[in-house]
């Protein structure tokens, strides 16, 4: 009787825990993502927009084609994909915002005056909010806070995310076994 050796058990057991992974990855992608896309089969890299992920089948409206029309490529000959995706700079608006009141609040003086005299500097115009600091801080420090959240919530930002191709395939046989499968696109 011939016994297996533990780096084979080792290596189906790898392979067991990192699969399921793998298939939710491919799978989290939803129809209306954009994604750019290499695949030899039908020229250099692609950029569109998700129709449709089949097991066999990648659907995508390319970018510059007609309206309503599709490519279909076969998902075995992808070789790459990245989805973008996209995030709202609140929360750096406001940082950005707080920090810009507090260094106008800090500036202040009274005697940034132009040559006739008036109060027209922005460091003057600061100073007449309040002589006190700290109520020069809070409330320019709380009006550049609402400026950076209003910029920052309409600024967008955008991050290509590299997505795992399934090449590995496990599932049950017929006869109630335990089957893989492997694509390897040549």
């Amino acid at each position: 009787m011939r016994t297996f050796p533990f780096a084979v058990l080792a290596w189906c057991l790898a392979v067991l825990t990192l699969a399921p992974p793998l298939q939710c990855m491919q799978r989290r992608l939803t129809p209306g993502a954009r994604i750019r896309f290499d695949a030899p089969s039908v020229g250099d890299r692609l950029m569109g927009t998700l129709v449709s992920w089949e097991a066999d089948t990648l659907t995508v409206s390319v970018d510059g084609d007609a309206p309503g029309l599709a490519l279909m490529v076969a998902t075995d000959s992808v070789t790459r994909m990245e989805v973008r995706g996209e995030r709202r700079m609140t929360l750096e608006g406001l940082g950005l915002g707080v920090l810009a009141g507090a260094l106008v609040a800090l500036a202040a003086d009274p005697d940034w005056v132009d040559e006739d005299g008036n109060c027209t500097t922005v460091a003057c115009i600061a100073y007449e909010v309040s002589p006190n600091l700290d109520t020069r801080l809070g409330v320019l420090g709380g009006v550049g806070a609402l400026l950076g959240i209003i910029v920052g919530s309409e600024t967008k930002t955008e991050r290509w995310t590299s997505v795992p191709l399934q090449r590995l395939q496990i599932g049950p046989t017929r006869e109630g076994g335990l089957a893989f499968g492997m694509r390897i696109p040549f």
